[in-house]
C-alpha cells in the first residue's frame, strides 16, 4: 500500500502499515489483531508498540498518510486572476481525483462502510477528521484568497465549491465501490478535471 511511504520512511514501520492494512480490510478494524498484524509484518509486538501505541493509532497513520496525498500541495500558487484560478484548480482535481479513487483509498471507504453496518464508527471518524475535513479547509481556504483578490464573489464560494466536487467526482466513488465499472482512467481523470474546470468557468460567469 505505502510504496511511496517506503522511500522516506522507516522500512519497519511501512511494513507494519502495509500489513495493518491488508488485515483491516480483509477482517475489519474491529476484528483486527496486533498479533496478526505482527505476524502479516514479519516483526515483533515490542517494535509496533514502538512506534504506535494502539491499533487506533495505525489507523490514524493510514488515514493521515491517504489523505495527506489527495489535499493541494503546500507550494500550491495562490491565483491572482481568473485564468491562474482556473488553471489550479484543473491541477489539484486531477491530482485530487487520482488519489480520491485509488484502490487503497476505495478499500478504505469500504472498510468504513462495513465497520459502520457494524456499529462501529471509527474508521468513518478518521477518513472524516483526517480526510475530508483538510481538504475541503484547503480548497476553502483556495478560494478565500481568490474572493480576497475579486476573481469571485465571497458569498458564492460554498455554491462554487460543491459544483466543482460535484462535476469532478460524479458517480466515480460509487462506481469504484460497487466494482461496476472500469476504474477511471489516467485519461478520463485528465478529461474529468478539465470539465470541472468548464463548469466552474460557466459557473462564474453566471454567478
Amino acid at each position: 500500500m505505502l510504496e511511496d511511504n517506503k522511500k522516506n520512511d522507516d522500512p519497519r514501520r511501512s511494513a507494519i502499515l502495509q500489513a495493518a492494512f491488508d488485515v483491516f480490510v480483509e477482517k475489519g478494524f474491529d476484528a483486527a489483531t496486533t498479533a496478526e498484524i505482527v505476524r502479516r509484518a514479519k516483526t515483533s509486538k515490542r517494535t509496533l508498540y514502538a512506534y504506535f501505541a494502539s491499533k487506533q493509532d495505525i489507523l490514524v497513520a493510514l488515514v493521515r498518510y491517504g489523505s495527506q496525498k489527495m489535499q493541494p500541495s503546500p507550494d500550491l500558487p495562490e491565483a491572482r486572476d481568473r485564468t491562474q484560478f482556473l488553471a489550479v484548480l484543473e491541477m489539484f482535481g486531477r491530482g485530487f481525483l487520482t488519489e480520491f479513487l485509488h484502490p487503497e483509498r476505495t478499500a478504505m471507504y469500504r472498510l468504513a462502510i462495513a465497520e459502520a453496518g457494524r456499529g462501529g464508527a471509527s474508521v468513518a471518524r478518521e477518513l472524516d477528521a483526517h480526510g475530508r475535513q483538510p481538504v475541503m479547509q484547503a480548497v476553502t481556504r483556495f478560494f478565500d484568497q481568490a474572493a480576497a483578490h475579486g476573481i469571485i464573489r465571497r458569498d458564492d464560494i460554498g455554491m462554487l465549491i460543491g459544483v466543482f466536487f460535484s462535476v469532478l467526482i460524479g458517480f466515480s466513488q460509487l462506481q469504484a465501490l460497487l466494482a461496476t465499472d472500469p476504474p477511471l482512467t489516467a485519461d478520463a481523470i485528465i478529461e474529468r478535471a478539465a470539465l470541472a474546470r468548464r463548469a466552474m468557468e460557466r459557473m462564474m460567469e453566471t454567478a
